[in-house]
Formats: structure tokens, C-alpha cells, sequence
């Protein structure tokens, strides 16, 4: 550790070159103490796994550094890369007395194929040695390994290295902006007058995201969209970006991002842009500013985008193109985690794809990981039936208390449900939490997930008193456990809400469907599929709370965004359900039974002829149908649903109880 030199080599940001300096040689400013150092240290200090989690230019890297330099200065570091044999590494870290191991962007460690908690123990094992794994990691991967969505279930979290990230326990948390004590330590600095500029701007950003040149490396991208600017460098950045997003964290290959680049360019206007020679584009994105970072990073024969751009939240939905280019260049190891991304982003047509070209090449956990996607693509039922044999099989290899058989059995109860068995639904998830509060504890964020599934069961099965209770008994759990603006407690406001609604609280639930949606514009980002979701609810509340002109109109907005985020989704037939009903009730029932029809159809192919959403959907047409042309030509279609419902939800199911009264 004293002979290191080059801290930026470890993946530090460089800063901008101050306007004084000959030679450029200081990129690496000064080190202002913040307020985790001696917590990092003495972790560092006392051995085994310290894992640092924040966002992109938020200083982690640098804390890591500075605190292991004053922690084990006489120690052997080992710079771990995700492209190296990773056993071989292990070997010789277990072979070394006291040493380091630095792993920087640790997401990209936990590919499949990548280190393993064996791997970790066998590096970490041994009383006479003093052995510390260091890893970083940006909040929005580490959350992709611990949170859940609607669409996202709990298999995600265990693609192959959330086991190692339970290794690490009470992962230090570092936020982007300063504390007051770090800031007034930042502008009292005497010899750097880079980290007293950046300090004055420390109420917007955090210092070390202004020393990075982050928010002008930022400005400088949507400036280049103009016409005569950068352009094209402008579109090789974004698509270098989505392909970050899209799960692929290795460098790309300048042919494959000028094959992206023009669906980039081309609705922006192409040639009207003047855009400029494909050199001097490419030549303008790796130009660093002010010495500092640069938009694109050449690395291995290829480009990355700069992590500071990956989790911006303005920023549009991966064109359904890019996908497809991506995944017929990927290996079989990188559909898996391109399909991962596609789930976490909801596109569960190409999550299906990608995820069945790597089980066909015999990539682990891909055949598991495909049951999910089918199920999110409107086959519950065919992802039930592959679950069912993953459980038996977790259970022989790993035991019934294996948080990874608690996860199966999590993801059967949740297929269950969009089946609509929810009798079977209730009683594994009744189990489940009784399970999960005995082997992980009853403030796990996979019990507490387990009990907001087993709300909406309630709320599935009719009773929307009870759904409510167990909600609200949830949210204080979840916000004590996780705070406040964790994605799971986002979805449970957003599911409170709706249940509200359901419960004849139109006003309460809108109240809280409203706040719940500004949080998440704030936290998420307005184009994030949740989001929708919520502007979708509020929509529905709206019209039935008599104003279904204004629902159409709403319902017509979040259509349009639906179709360009998720394209051919479960979700966006829903909306178009509602909004041909709300149609239908404002005053046109000959309109909205067409646009049903054609819902129906298309929910037949997608989801199945006796799916609960197809027969909901038949239930509104058959409605539409008696309000256009009499009751009379409605019987028909009602006595072949209600037959239909109870052959395929049951006699008490709330569906078939509803058309039945019709």
C-alpha cells in the first residue's frame, strides 16, 4: 500500500486540472475527511468484507483509498478486476498473510460466472491472517440486488452474487450531497481552491460530483444534440450509455455503437443536424473536460459511457433496437444479465428472449430465470409449473430454510396470484411469512416483501378492509427497515392507494396515489414503469369517481408513455381496457366495444383465453355491449363468461362472483 501512487488507476475520478498547474500532474485533489472515514477505517482495520455503496461521484472510491492508506499501509493490495480468473485470484489472496483486495464497481464481479460467497470465504478464511475485501458499488445496482418492483421478483435479487452481497453485513452508506461539517471543511480548504469552488455549489451537488465534472459533462451532452454541434458524438454517448443499461458492462466496440448510434440520431433529426465524421465524434466523447472525466472512456479495445450518466432520471426508455442489436452481439453469459436488465426495465418480451438463449447455452439459474420472464410476459401458469420443480430442487440441494428456496416458493405464491388461484396463493404466503420471519427475522426486506404480496392477496380475494389493515400495519415496518424512499415502500404506498380506491376512499386513496407519485418522479424518474403505474391508478380512480371524460384523458397520456417504455406489455393492455370502459361511460358505448374486442384479442395470444385480465376485459365488453345495443345481445357473452370464470377461477373467486350478479 505505501508504494501506491495512482489512486486513479483503482478508479478514482479524476478532477478538473487546476488552472494554475504546468503540468497537469494534480487531477487528484485534495482529501477532505468525511464524516465516514473513521468508520471506514477501523472496518478496514479490522478485516474481512467492507462494502461501500452510493451514488456514481459520491466519493466512495476515494473514502476506500484514503482509509485503507491510514488503516493497513504495510499490507499487499490486490486490484481485482471482473475480467481476471477470479479463482485464481482467490487462490493467491489465500495465500497471502495480510493483504487487500480492491474491487471497484462490484456489480460487474457478480456476473454469472463471477465471484461467488466460496470464492470470498476462501479469501477471508484463516486466524492468523488479516485479509480486507473492499468493494464499491453504485446505490442503483446494489438496489437492483435488494429491491423489488411489481414486475421484478425476488429471483432478480439472486442472480449470482446476491448471496456474496449478504457476506457483507451493514454496507456503509455514502451520500452524493455533503453533510454541513464536510462542506465547511471543503470551502476552509486552504491549498485547493478547486474544492472551494466546488463547495459553493454544494447546496445542488456533492463536491465530489462537481470535482468530477459530472453536471458539466452533463450540460456538455445536451448541448452537442444541437445542429453543427457534436450530434453524432451526442448519440454514440447515448447508446454507449443504454448499453450500460441494458446490463452490458463491458467496453463496446466502436462498430457495434455506430451500428446503436443512429436510432439515436435519426428522431433528433439526422442529417438536419449536420452531424459530423464518425473520428471527430468519437474523438469529441473521450475528450476529457478539464482534464477531469470524459463522456466515453476508452478501455480494452472499446468505449464505456461515464457511471455518472447511467442512473440520470430524465433519461428516455432503451429503444426496443437497441435491444435487439445488443442481444444478437451478446454471449451467453451476457443475455443472462441483458435479460436481468430487461426485466428490472419491464420489457419482458425481449427478458424472454434473452434469457432463452442462455438457457439453451446451459448458463446457470437461466432456466429459473426464464420461468420469471415467461411469468411477467402473461403465462403464469407455465412459469407455476417450472417453479414448482426449481423448489423441490433448492430444497434436496440447499434445505427448506435456503433463502434461495424462500424465494421460489415467494415467486410460485406470486404467479399463483396473476393465475388467480388465490386459495393457494393465501396459504403459501401465509407460510412464507411465518418462515421468513423465523430464518431471516421480521425486519428482513424479504419478510417484509413477503407480507406486501400477502396483501394484495387480501385485496385480490375481495377483501379490501382487510388488504388496507395489513397495508398500513406494513408501511412503518418498511420505512423504520428500509426509509423512506425505497422502492418498496414506494410500491406499498402505490398499492395502498389503489386499495383505497377499492374500499370506496376515492378521495384518500387519490391523496395518497398523488404524494406517492411525486415521490417517485423525485427518487425514480417520471419515465420509470412504476411511475405509470401510478399515473395509471389515479386515472382509474378518477373516472370512478364520476369523471370519465377526464380519465380518458389521462388514461390516453399514460398510454402513449406505456407503449414507448414498455411496448407490448400486460400493463399497457390494462390501460387500454380502462380507457376504451371509461370511453364507453363517457358517453360512447359503441366505440368502447370495439376497442375492447381488440383488447381481447390481443390479450388471448398474450396472456391466454382464460387468463383473469382476458375474462376482467370480456366482463367491461359484455357491459359495453348491453349499454350500446340492450341487454338482450349481452346474454349470450355473459352466460359463456360466467362458465369460463368458474372453470378457471373458481365459484368464489370476486370475479366470477361479480359477473354472476350482472
Amino acid at each position: 500500500m505505501r508504494e501506491l501512487s495512482d489512486p486513479i488507476a483503482l478508479g478514482v475520478h479524476p478532477a478538473a486540472v487546476r488552472g494554475d498547474s504546468q503540468t497537469g500532474a494534480d487531477r487528484l485533489p485534495d482529501f477532505i475527511r468525511r464524516d465516514r472515514f473513521e468508520d471506514v477505517r477501523r472496518r478496514i482495520a479490522s478485516g474481512g468484507f467492507v462494502l461501500i455503496v452510493g451514488e456514481s461521484t459520491a466519493g466512495k472510491s476515494r473514502l476506500a483509498f484514503e482509509a485503507m492508506k491510514a488503516a493497513v499501509p504495510d499490507h499487499v493490495l490486490f486490484h481485482a478486476r471482473p475480467t481476471q480468473d477470479l479463482r485464481a485470484l482467490a487462490a493467491r489472496v489465500a495465500a497471502t498473510r495480510n493483504c487487500v483486495v480492491w474491487c471497484d464497481e462490484f456489480d460487474q464481479f457478480l456476473r454469472v460466472g463471477g465471484l461467488t460467497a466460496d470464492m470470498v470465504t476462501t479469501m477471508l478464511a484463516g486466524s492468523r491472517r488479516h485479509v480486507t475485501l473492499i468493494a464499491s458499488m453504485r446505490s442503483k445496482e446494489y438496489d437492483r440486488y435488494s429491491a423489488r418492483q411489481r414486475d421484478v421478483t425476488e429471483a432478480a435479487t439472486w442472480q449470482s452474487g446476491r448471496e456474496v452481497l449478504l457476506m457483507a453485513h451493514d454496507p456503509v452508506e455514502l451520500d452524493r450531497l455533503w453533510t454541513p461539517r464536510e462542506v465547511r471543511l471543503a470551502r476552509s480548504s486552504v491549498d485547493d481552491r478547486r474544492i472551494r469552488a466546488a463547495a459553493e455549489g454544494a447546496s445542488r451537488f456533492g463536491v465530489a460530483e462537481l470535482l468530477a465534472a459530472g453536471p458539466e459533462l452533463v450540460k456538455d451532452w445536451k448541448h452537442a444534440w444541437q445542429a453543427g454541434e457534436h450530434p453524432r458524438g451526442a448519440a454514440l454517448v447515448a447508446a454507449a450509455v443504454d448499453c450500460r443499461r441494458m446490463g452490458l458492462h463491458r467496453p463496446v466496440s466502436e462498430e457495434v455503437l455506430l451500428r446503436l448510434h443512429e436510432e439515436y440520431l435519426v428522431p433528433r433529426g439526422g442529417p438536419l443536424l449536420r452531424p459530423e465524421p464518425s473520428d471527430a465524434a468519437f474523438d469529441w466523447a473521450t475528450s476529457a473536460v478539464h482534464g477531469a472525466s470524459s463522456l466515453l472512456l476508452p478501455a480494452d479495445g472499446g468505449y464505456l459511457a461515464f457511471d455518472y450518466l447511467i442512473d440520470l432520471a430524465w433519461l428516455p426508455p432503451v429503444p426496443e433496437t437497441s435491444w435487439r442489436v445488443l442481444l444478437a452481439t451478446a454471449s451467453p453469459d451476457e443475455a443472462f444479465s441483458i435479460g436481468w436488465a430487461a426485466v428490472y426495465l419491464m420489457r419482458s418480451t425481449i427478458a424472454v428472449e434473452a434469457f432463452d438463449f442462455a438457457r439453451r447455452s446451459g448458463v446457470p439459474e437461466a432456466e429459473y430465470a426464464h420461468a420469471i420472464a415467461l411469468g411477467n410476459a402473461g403465462r403464469p401458469a407455465t412459469a407455476v409449473q417450472v417453479l414448482w420443480s426449481a423448489i423441490e430442487q433448492r430444497r434436496s440441494r440447499l434445505g427448506d430454510d435456503h433463502p434461495a428456496t424462500l424465494v421460489a416458493r415467494n415467486d410460485i405464491a406470486r404467479y399463483l396470484l396473476e393465475a388467480g388461484d388465490l386459495v393457494r396463493a393465501s396459504g403459501v404466503l401465509e407460510q412464507l411469512v411465518l418462515d421468513r420471519q423465523r430464518v431471516l427475522g421480521a425486519g428482513h426486506e424479504q419478510t417484509l416483501g413477503t407480507r406486501r404480496v400477502l396483501a394484495r392477496s387480501c385485496r385480490e380475494s375481495g377483501d379490501f378492509a382487510g388488504s388496507v389493515q395489513r397495508y398500513r400495519a406494513l408501511l412503518p415496518d418498511q420505512e423504520r427497515a428500509l426509509g423512506h424512499e425505497h422502492i418498496e415502500v414506494l410500491l406499498t404506498r402505490q398499492e395502498l392507494g389503489r386499495t383505497l380506491g377499492l374500499a370506496g376512499h376515492v378521495t384518500e386513496a387519490l391523496e395518497e396515489l398523488e404524494g406517492t407519485r411525486a415521490d417517485q418522479e423525485r427518487v425514480i424518474g417520471p419515465s420509470h414503469p412504476s411511475v405509470l403505474t401510478t399515473r395509471y391508478e389515479i386515472a382509474v380512480l378518477t373516472g370512478q369517481a364520476g369523471d370519465p371524460a377526464e380519465a380518458v384523458r389521462q388514461l390516453e397520456a399514460v398510454l402513449t408513455d406505456q407503449e414507448r417504455i414498455l411496448g407490448r406489455h400486460s400493463r399497457t393492455f390494462s390501460t387500454r381496457h380502462q380507457l376504451a370502459r371509461f370511453i364507453g361511460e363517457a358517453g360512447d358505448p359503441g366505440e368502447a366495444v370495439l376497442q375492447l374486442a381488440h383488447v381481447i384479442a390481443e390479450q388471448q395470444e398474450f396472456h391466454g383465453t382464460h387468463h383473469p385480465r382476458t375474462l376482467a376485459t370480456r366482463y367491461d365488453h359484455a357491459r359495453m355491449v348491453s349499454l350500446s345495443a340492450g341487454q338482450v345481445p349481452a346474454l349470450p357473452l355473459l352466460a359463456a363468461l360466467i362458465e369460463d370464470c368458474r372453470s378457471a377461477l373458481g365459484d368464489t373467486h370476486p370475479l366470477t362472483v361479480r359477473v354472476a350478479g350482472a
